[in-house]
């Protein structure tokens, strides 16, 4: 198909659809992700540390995504990589509000809970690793990675 573009006098956007772009503050799940606002008006934030050798060394260039199962459907929240430190930090996430958890009635809803999942070429994945953020709280989720054992694949 590509060579059939290349000779042709088709433009580029007769053969694929033109992206979605998303404006900012917009998410996919926008209505269902209002309900959940509404449901956990709080907010905490995750900061995520990825490490080798039980710790001793960080790893950049690691995958993180944060997600959320809401409703029976999973929603990526956030996906970034690791920074020379091997971090990713200030991914602020809905919680129950504080004033909630102090209130018998409103025990009954869960806490928010998210999944992360975490993903080097050179490492075993870890995936959906449950993580729950508390209000007005910094959450570190420490992470030490094994490495693959036998050759790569690709070399």
């Amino acid at each position: 198909m590509y060579k059939d573009y290349l000779s042709s006098d088709i433009k580029p956007d007769e053969i694929y659809a033109p992206p979605h772009t998303i404006q900012k503050g917009e998410t996919p799940f926008r209505q269902e992700y209002e309900a959940y606002l509404q449901e956990y008006p709080g907010r905490g934030t995750l900061k995520v540390q990825i490490s080798v050798a039980r710790g001793a060394f960080p790893l950049k260039n690691v995958l993180v995504d944060v997600s959320q199962i809401y409703n029976g459907v999973r929603y990526s929240l956030y996906n970034d990589v690791t920074d020379i430190s091997g971090i990713v930090d200030n991914m602020v996430l809905p919680a129950r509000s504080f004033e909630s958890t102090l209130n018998f009635e409103s025990a009954q809803l869960p806490e928010a809970e998210y999944l992360v999942t975490i993903f080097h070429p050179d490492f075993q994945e870890m995936s959906d690793c449950a993580v729950v953020i508390h209000d007005k709280t910094e959450t570190i989720l420490p992470v030490s990675l094994v490495p693959l054992t036998g050759e790569r694949e690709d070399g």
